[in-house]
């Protein structure tokens, strides 16, 4: 069973974690939008209320998102992820993210043109590829011609907050170095910096966090424990397919040796014959 992680206390939290930074930008749109504005280099004239941890799924048997701070304006979906830990994976999360989105904005019989532009925002502690560029924007180009955009307007926007320094405005740098733990310096900084220490005195918000904390404990060990059956049932199937491939034992005695259903025994058995 994997160790629970020791995380920061209440007094210690920064806006850089997780929790504040979803609770802070939810209850902020108007400071979310400054955010949004100074990330994207555009104008954003009202904003939804933006949602802290979102939950959507496409259907019952499908893998469910939780974004963390998930808005949009009268034109674009805007979903910011804070990126504390490790980066394994973030295309995939980023392209998996983007698509239910899409599900979610177009519904059932409106027309293609009425999709939102979508930005999946990532703001990374850690250097999110293995290079030092401050900001990595990605669109749909053509590969054999990069003049050439697909102009689906789906956009994948990757911060490097180790990179601060070569950020593009100084209102970025200021960010990036508040978020990587520096000194507030700037108004918009300084306004975060205020929250954070009201936040602190939120006792609702405080027993949330232990709450989440828990929450996040369970979802991990209940993962651990799912890798761990699938890797026991892995492991049984090439157990019975080298059984059987050696002939030595019937389908009846594999299934109760390695414990797979004498069923799925038999099905194995028959994509063997197929291959054959």
């Amino acid at each position: 069973m994997p160790k629970n992680k020791k995380y920061p206390s209440w007094e210690e939290l920064t806006f850089a974690n997780n929790f504040l930074f979803c609770k802070i930008m939810e209850s902020e749109p108007e400071l979310c939008r400054q955010v949004l504005e100074m990330l994207l280099h555009i104008k954003i004239s009202k904003l939804k209320k933006p949602e802290a941890e979102r939950t959507m799924q496409e259907t019952l048997d499908s893998k469910s998102v939780r974004f963390d701070v998930y808005t949009s304006d009268a034109k674009r979906i805007f979903d910011i992820e804070i990126q504390t830990t490790s980066n394994k994976n973030l295309p995939k999360r980023a392209r998996y993210y983007q698509s239910i989105i899409d599900l979610d904005n177009l519904s059932k019989g409106a027309k293609y043109s009425k999709l939102k532009d979508s930005y999946v925002i990532f703001l990374c502690l850690e250097p999110p590829f293995r290079k030092s560029k401050p900001v990595y924007f990605f669109e749909n180009l053509c590969r054999d011609n990069p003049e050439i955009k697909l102009n689906d307007r789906a956009f994948k926007v990757f911060f490097n907050a180790k990179e601060y320094a070569n950020m593009e405005s100084d209102e970025e740098k200021s960010f990036f170095r508040f978020l990587a733990g520096q000194k507030a310096d700037s108004e918009l900084t300084k306004s975060l910096e205020k929250k954070v220490r009201f936040a602190k005195k939120n006792m609702k918000w405080r027993k949330q966090y232990m709450t989440w904390q828990q929450t996040i404990d369970e979802e991990k060990e209940i993962s651990y424990e799912e890798g761990r059956a699938e890797g026991k049932s892995e492991k049984a199937i090439e157990s019975a397919e080298n059984f059987l491939k050696m002939g030595v034992n019937t389908p009846e005695q594999i299934s109760q040796a390695i414990g797979l259903p004498l069923e799925q025994v038999l099905q194995i058995k028959e994509k063997l014959s197929v291959k054959a």
